[in-house]
């Protein structure tokens, strides 16, 4: 009987693990999709392309809400109270970085553009520290934690993609920052999913 209970906890525990495995895949591929729609749509002069981004942020908390249930589908209070913040740490950066420091930019058109098409990478790094740095490392439940190692990763990236800015001279050159940085961040989502589910597997089973 206890092997068995032990048998149980690692079952559960290992379920929860490769929930939010997938969970990396499915929030890369959103995400993703948003930003080369939003690069797109740029590109052929339409004005309407940061209302991607806003879907993109609304099916995620859809998507979300639905993983959520997966992950904790006894309602835990002290676990929805630890997660409960979440979206709050996630949003505030894209708000600062898109509503807050445009206003003291004095960009030209193409650098204005190029500056909307990048500046979620940051600001998804700097989303991704407070989360692992606040609310992932009290969940004991999570094998690996993944999000500060992530967040600390897009952030390092950021510099030479910024770097890179300074060489666009059109808006082929905007959109080609922003899949750079599309294929950076789906690069590390999915080095966090797999390192997240072979050593879930190795901690709780070998």
């Amino acid at each position: 009987m206890k092997e068995l209970g032990e048998l149980a906890i690692k079952l559960e525990k290992y379920r929860y693990n490769l929930v939010v495995t997938i969970a990396w895949i499915i929030f890369g591929s959103i995400f993703a999709v948003a930003i080369m729609a939003f690069n797109a749509l740029m590109l052929l002069g339409f004005g309407c392309y940061v209302i991607v981004l806003i879907l993109a942020g609304i099916v995620s908390l859809v998507v979300f809400h639905k993983i959520r249930k997966i992950i904790n589908p006894v309602r835990d209070t002290k676990w929805k109270t630890r997660w409960k913040n979440e979206w709050i740490f996630l949003a505030a950066p894209f708000v600062l970085f898109y509503s807050v420091i445009p206003q003291f930019l004095r960009f030209s058109d193409l650098q204005i553009a190029l500056y909307y098409s990048t500046a979620w990478y940051p600001s998804l790094g700097v989303a991704f520290l407070l989360i692992g740095a606040f609310i992932e490392r009290k969940d004991e439940m999570l094998v690996t934690k993944t999000m500060l190692p992530a967040g600390i990763s897009i952030l390092a990236t950021s510099i030479p993609l910024a770097l890179l800015c300074e060489s666009v001279k059109d808006y082929y050159g905007v959109m080609a920052v922003g899949l750079i940085a599309t294929a950076l961040m789906l690069t590390i989502y999915l080095i966090c999913a797999l390192y997240s589910f072979f050593k879930s597997y190795k901690a709780l089973f070998e």
